[in-house]
């Protein structure tokens, strides 16, 4: 699903404050940061699946798929509370990122493509203060202020990059149609059996096409992918600690414990034991 919102003016800031946060998987030609204020729940970017929390800082460039999930569903004294900014890339032009005190924001949206979350606390932190001014800025203030929020980020060097190289090499824009219901198509129904068969289908291929135009332009085999996103989605209910391991196998989507234990080492290196030790 692609998702775009008209503005009026040069770049959109809103406040998000609600018991539920849920944007279904979309995209946008806009940048999207995102401040998470106060929340938890499960971020899908692209081909990964990444957890969210408390003053969580998190930048995604032009047409990366996501989803955010919160966790917070009928809790009454649970809410979340986020501060988004939508903007264009070159919303001041594309000669600005010629200037050569553009350049390290340019590298920076450069690798937005990925999505990018901001570690470092201190940035975060100034970056909290400086969202709040520019939430209820206007006129040229308005925009120097988010100039501020991207050096910031730009700056920082504790970050983490969320969706794979593949993932962004992966993105052809004459295909971004087809490739985006297959990934839709994932996202709802990881949890139960998915054939290739189906999966094809949906976008009116042939099995064998299918599999051929997936790896072309993921550079992985289906399979490989979406294993990924069950054991991204494992991982998560492992943190947790409600289900037991073999309760994970089956509500990740796995037909039987043996199959899960193995592609989870596939994927993640280690079993999940090991993962649940380690975290």
């Amino acid at each position: 699903m692609r998702h775009s919102e008209p503005i009026n003016e040069s770049f959109k800031i809103w406040r998000n404050f609600r018991p539920y946060h849920h944007n279904p998987w979309h995209y946008h030609p806009e940048c999207e940061i995102t401040y998470i204020f106060k929340g938890w729940g499960i971020l899908f970017v692209g081909d990964q699946m990444v957890e969210y929390g408390d003053d969580e800082l998190i930048m995604m460039g032009p047409n990366l798929p996501h989803e955010w999930r919160s966790h917070v569903i009928n809790t009454p004294d649970l809410y979340s509370e986020s501060v988004s900014i939508h903007f264009n890339q070159f919303f001041l032009g594309e000669t600005f990122y010629q200037l050569a005190e553009a350049a390290m924001l340019r590298d920076f949206l450069t690798h937005s493509v990925r999505g990018i979350k901001i570690e470092d606390p201190h940035v975060k932190a100034t970056l909290k203060h400086t969202l709040n001014e520019l939430i209820i800025a206007g006129g040229i203030p308005k925009i120097y202020k988010l100039l501020e929020v991207l050096h910031l980020m730009a700056a920082c060097n504790d970050r983490q990059y969320l969706s794979s190289n593949s993932f962004v090499d992966s993105i052809d824009q004459s295909n971004n149609h087809r490739i985006n219901q297959v990934y839709a198509y994932v996202m709802k129904n990881f949890t139960k059996a998915i054939s290739i068969g189906e999966v094809a289908t949906v976008i009116n291929m042939t099995p064998t096409s299918f599999c051929r135009f997936f790896k072309d332009r993921t550079h992985k085999s289906f399979i490989r992918y979406l294993n990924e996103i069950r054991v991204g989605y494992a991982c998560r209910l492992l943190l947790e600690g409600k289900l037991s391991i073999s309760q994970i196998a089956y509500e990740s989507g796995f037909g039987n414990l043996s199959n899960f234990n193995k592609q989870f080492r596939e994927v993640k290196g280690i079993t999940p034991t090991m993962f649940i030790k380690d975290h």
